[in-house]
């Protein structure tokens, strides 16, 4: 059995949708209403206990293969009303409004349950984590109705955690940043949005996004970030890189959108490094191994100005690989061939520590020539 979640803002519209299928009929659920118009009025009846609460609708549809619709009409609708029951239940709606809609539109027999989150006490059913959730208790449904597993094609995609990880969770409760990220990206493409919508969205969940592009133009990869902790799509699963999202989630991308995905994901990192450096035309510098203090504070400035030139926490300039690791407020300058040339971590006043420091006045000249040349460039496009 397949399940799919989806919450939304208003009641009507989903009803009429659900209802207004060719062959749509209502089998159960726990209303009185038999349209559209009046289940809204029903709901409106919870959903004045939490008025504020913006995403009160709960809309649940539930699938089997073709072959395991049973040949009576009323023992197949009697079952899926036990299981619909059943699976509300075991997803705390068990105090709540909601009504199981039958369709026939495709060859798949399948159900729509519409609820909603306000139980009639006035509190909310917890979303948090219902995605996997409802697909443990889809599990054990499949086992209780005897149905065929037909676990979602992306659940075969996805990356397991590790050993390390699921430990982690059995013993402190805590999931991985792993686990996080995945029920982040799932939650954010329940409902199949275009790529810019699902980089909003995750972002909106503090989760960094950025994408990596050719030099033509054409997007080649996606990476995560939460709580300091990065993941490249991969690493996650196939249903999380670039292309997974689309054969997988059912994400819709447009190439000519390529502008605005940079535009967001640059955003994101420019505040960032914004933020994270503002005041860095004032450091105090600490005795250190430099060359010459003023050596230094030339390439950090330049590098500086340079990642947030790019928009970017990673850039090449020559030889030269510049990092901005924003956790730790840490600046990484490293060199092709000698390694880690500066290594210096930041404060909230922009004063910087070195803990790393081996430059010559030829990385001086040569950061210098790249700064002119970007000043150079900038005036070019003024002008």
């Amino acid at each position: 059995m397949v399940g799919k979640q989806i919450k939304g803002k208003g009641f009507r519209g989903c009803l009429d949708y659900v209802l207004g299928k060719k062959g749509a009929y209502i089998i159960g659920g726990t209303m009185c209403g038999q349209t559209a118009e009046a289940l809204s009025t029903e709901f409106a009846i919870t959903r004045q206990l939490k008025p504020h609460l913006k995403m009160a609708v709960f809309h649940a549809t539930l699938s089997v293969d073709s072959r395991e619709k049973l040949d009576s009409d009323v023992e197949n609708e009697r079952r899926w009303c036990s299981v619909a029951n059943d699976y509300m239940k075991a997803m705390e709606f068990d105090n709540n409004q909601y009504v199981v809609v039958k369709h026939t539109d495709t060859q798949h027999d399948h159900i729509h349950i519409v609820g909603s989150r306000i139980r009639f006490d006035g509190t909310v059913v917890d979303d948090s984590w219902d995605y996997y959730k409802s697909q443990d208790v889809i599990r054990a449904l499949e086992a209780k109705y005897n149905l065929e597993v037909l676990a979602p094609s992306w659940e075969s995609e996805k990356r397991a955690q590790t050993t390390g990880e699921y430990r982690k969770n059995r013993d402190t409760g805590q999931k991985s940043v792993r686990v996080q990220l995945q029920a982040l990206i799932e939650q954010c493409t329940h409902d199949n949005p275009t790529m810019p919508e699902l980089i909003e969205r995750l972002q909106q969940e503090d989760v960094e996004v950025q994408i990596r592009m050719t030099r033509t133009g054409c997007i080649k990869g996606i990476s995560y970030q939460l709580n300091g902790i990065a993941f490249n799509g991969t690493q996650l699963g196939k249903t999380y890189t670039f292309h997974g999202l689309q054969k997988y989630r059912g994400i819709s991308y447009d190439s000519e959108d390529n502008e605005l995905l940079k535009m967001l994901t640059q955003q994101q990192v420019q505040a960032i490094i914004t933020d994270s450096t503002e005041g860095l035309t004032d450091k105090s510098l600490p005795e250190s191994n430099t060359h010459t203090d003023v050596s230094t504070d030339v390439i950090i400035g330049i590098a500086l100005d340079a990642l947030i030139a790019a928009e970017s926490e990673q850039i090449s300039l020559g030889q030269y690989q510049i990092s901005w690791h924003q956790p730790q407020l840490t600046l990484s300058i490293t060199d092709v061939d000698r390694g880690e040339i500066i290594k210096a971590t930041f404060d909230a006043n922009g004063n910087y520590q070195l803990h790393a420091a081996q430059i010559t006045e030829l990385d001086v000249e040569k950061f210098s020539a790249f700064d002119k040349q970007q000043k150079l460039q900038t005036q070019l496009e003024i002008e």
